[in-house]
């Protein structure tokens, strides 16, 4: 698996000084993901959208891009969890979570609804994670992508159902992923 990329690392730097400030990414990215140049080819859709579409089209990759503790929390069922900085490596060969996700990546041809959670911010600057995964999508070739606007909490208060990963009982040590391997 490849290593961070330049441009990565200067995202996850920016990320971190902005976390130490109090801001993290996302929030209500609306206005700002729609701006002209800001989303590219992708289709931003509200969550009833996006859920008709998951009706509609039964081969929608669900594709969630948070951490694994966000996952845990409330997830869209059917859903394969590839955190955005293992994105790149978990497209051509999925080994993260293979409780969760058996190996499953998207297709090129197939529409992929990409998501996550996203916290209250005010800095534009700043891409959510799900921004950040459509842009590594459409780099690596995919061409129906679309992003839950407002990741799960808009999601949850439409209201639409979440699975949520069931609580471990063993209280033993959690097996970690580290992104980059």
């Amino acid at each position: 698996m490849r290593p961070i990329r330049k441009g990565m690392g200067v995202f996850l730097v920016a990320a971190a000084v902005l976390a130490a400030m109090g801001c993290r990414p996302g929030g209500d990215l609306s206005a700002r993901a729609r701006a002209p140049g800001r989303s590219g080819k992708v289709r931003w859709l509200a969550p009833q959208e996006a859920r008709r579409q998951i009706d509609a089209e039964r081969d929608v990759f669900l594709l969630c891009v948070a951490t694994k503790e966000e996952y845990d929390r409330g997830h869209i069922a059917g859903s394969v969890l590839i955190p955005v900085m293992g994105l790149r490596a978990g497209l051509r060969e999925n080994d993260y979570y293979p409780e969760i996700n058996r190996g499953r990546t998207p297709r090129k041809d197939q529409p992929i609804l990409c998501y996550g959670w996203w916290k209250p911010c005010r800095c534009p600057a700043v891409p959510t994670f799900s921004e950040l995964a459509g842009r590594i999508l459409l780099e690596s070739g995919f061409q129906n992508v679309a992003l839950l606007d407002g990741g799960v909490p808009a999601w949850i208060e439409s209201p639409l159902p979440v699975e949520k990963s069931p609580a471990r009982a063993s209280g033993g040590p959690r097996a970690v992923r580290r992104f980059p391997p």
